[in-house]
């Protein structure tokens, strides 16, 4: 995963979180990990594993695509997106 679509993915969490209403501890919940793995992961300092990413979209009500709001274009097309 380029640096790039590490950061959008760590920006949409932020955002997407936010959007809903839900605290770090409130998503943390939702994913059964902690509060500061998820302060970690929207500033960036955790990267977002591939295997995250389906719990992450259904916790925050939203699609992969929707998740990948911002990442290179080329990333995107690299994924078929």
């Amino acid at each position: 995963m380029s640096d790039a679509m590490a950061l959008a993915i760590c920006r949409s969490v932020r955002a997407e979180r936010a959007r809903n209403g839900l605290t770090q501890s409130a998503l943390a919940e939702r994913l059964g990990v902690s509060q500061s793995t998820i302060a970690a992961m929207e500033s960036g300092t955790r990267r977002v594993y591939a295997h995250e990413l389906p719990d992450i979209c259904r916790a925050l009500d939203t699609t992969l695509a929707g998740l990948l709001h911002g990442a290179p274009e080329a990333d995107l097309r690299a994924l078929g997106i």
